[in-house]
């Protein structure tokens, strides 16, 4: 491993979930379309969402559970929608800075603060998931170590990785538009490559410091100027590099390439991390698919 890939950060005594084995003991409610709206769905599940990490990209997390819950199912009443429990804690460390550094105090400090959020989700949830990529360099930490119940914990980079595999030929090339954390600890390279895909291009050090300066100005809601700076990225990628597929491998670039609109090179396909994670979510929570079917 080089210098400047990082391994994911271990919590000092690390409880790793076994989905396996990880049983559903919470209720959920919520009402058929026809009978009573206070019915209770036996196959609907609650997912535990811990969010904040930005605060924009959970919203728009939240906002398509909504409209892919209308879209994937016959919802017409509140009872009918997907129930979670979020926990929205923006003051968790930044995981750039973190990874970037290899400092164990930084590592571990960043990774028990996300414990510490994880441990806020009661044992009634069903399943947990995590709304930033880079976080899940720090995966040993999604539980708490002094809780009885380990909820299992679905990976946004897994999901993300086996849609990639499922989308593309072995000749598509893909390129990984993620934060520099993330690139740097392998997340999509690692699983990808465990999943049997072809290794993706990654950005070089200059276009990953655009990429990154893109994401900060989405954190600081300047999403105009967000566009200017991933616009000239997303066109060298198409017409200089021919990239076919981009990964939004960081929950703030769906809202930059939203907002581009037509602007979008035309030819390449992007897999958005965040809706592949809601459309799971809402398949999962309202059993249209099983838990254990998608766990590993």
């Amino acid at each position: 491993m080089s210098s400047s890939e990082q391994p994911p950060p271990q919590p000092p005594s690390a409880i790793n979930r076994n989905p396996t084995t990880g049983s559903s003991t919470g209720s959920s409610t919520g009402s058929s379309n026809s009978g009573s709206s206070n019915s209770k769905k036996s196959n609907d599940l609650t997912v535990g969402i811990i969010g904040g990490m930005g605060p924009q990209a959970t919203v728009s997390f939240l906002q398509l559970l909504i409209s892919l819950t209308h879209e994937l199912t016959s919802a017409r009443t509140d009872q009918d929608h997907v129930k979670y429990i979020l926990v929205n804690d923006p003051t968790i460390p930044n995981r750039q800075s973190a990874l970037l550094s290899s400092s164990p105090s930084s590592l571990s400090t960043t990774g028990l603060h996300i414990s510490s959020a994880c441990s806020l989700l009661p044992p009634s949830v069903d399943f947990c998931i995590c709304i930033c990529n880079t976080a899940h360099a720090f995966s040993s930490y999604f539980t708490d170590p002094l809780s009885l119940h380990l909820t299992p914990f679905l990976s946004l980079i897994t999901v993300t990785s086996k849609r990639v595999i499922e989308l593309s030929e072995e000749t598509t090339k893909v390129a990984i538009l993620a934060a520099t954390g993330c690139v740097k600890s392998r997340l999509y390279q690692n699983e990808l490559g465990r999943l049997g895909g072809r290794a993706p291009y990654i950005l070089p050090d200059s276009l990953q410091e655009t990429a990154m300066l893109s994401i900060n100005q989405t954190k600081a809601g300047e999403i105009d100027e967000a566009c200017r700076t991933l616009g000239p990225l997303l066109r060298f990628l198409r017409e200089e590099e021919e990239v076919e597929m981009v990964v939004l491998g960081c929950t703030e670039f769906p809202v930059i390439v939203e907002s581009l609109g037509e602007d979008v090179p035309e030819g390449i396909r992007f897999v958005d991390s965040t809706m592949v994670m809601a459309e799971m979510t809402v398949k999962l929570c309202k059993g249209l698919i099983k838990l254990e079917d998608v766990m590993e």
